[in-house]
């Protein structure tokens, strides 16, 4: 696994320098993409990142229109950042990068990739 995800990492940093990302802003567009809408608290945990650190990169993404910060239906006061259709065209370009640099992803089916996907997430526990 040590090689695979090494080489992963790299095909997303170069993609993310090639689309004009900082890996940090990327890993935020690719996390949203997934997660949906979270508050800046729950998007540093997942970041492993201060949350004034998040708070700076999603101003920095919200200045570019990547994403936008909208009040929390339950709680006018709580802001969710939620990425907009731009941020997420840009994310499908990194994801189309990401497999041109990695195709061996292609031979399998999307029943296998999601197989995958599930038995990573079980691997790296709750959260």
């Amino acid at each position: 696994m040590g090689p695979l995800v090494r080489e992963l990492g790299g095909a997303f940093q170069t993609c993310a320098g090639d689309l004009g990302l900082a890996p940090s802003e990327a890993q935020i567009l690719w996390l949203l993409a997934a997660r949906g809408a979270l508050p800046i608290k729950d998007l540093a945990r997942a970041l492993g990142i201060d949350p004034a650190n998040a708070s700076t990169l999603v101003t920095k993404l919200e200045r570019r229109g990547l994403v936008r910060r909208d009040a929390a239906p339950h709680d006018r006061r709580l802001r969710l950042i939620a990425i907009t259709r731009a941020g997420g065209d840009l994310r499908g370009r990194l994801a189309a990068c990401i497999a041109e640099r990695r195709p061996t992803f292609r031979a399998l089916t999307t029943d296998e990739l999601v197989t995958f996907r599930d038995l990573l997430r079980r691997l790296a526990g709750p959260g």
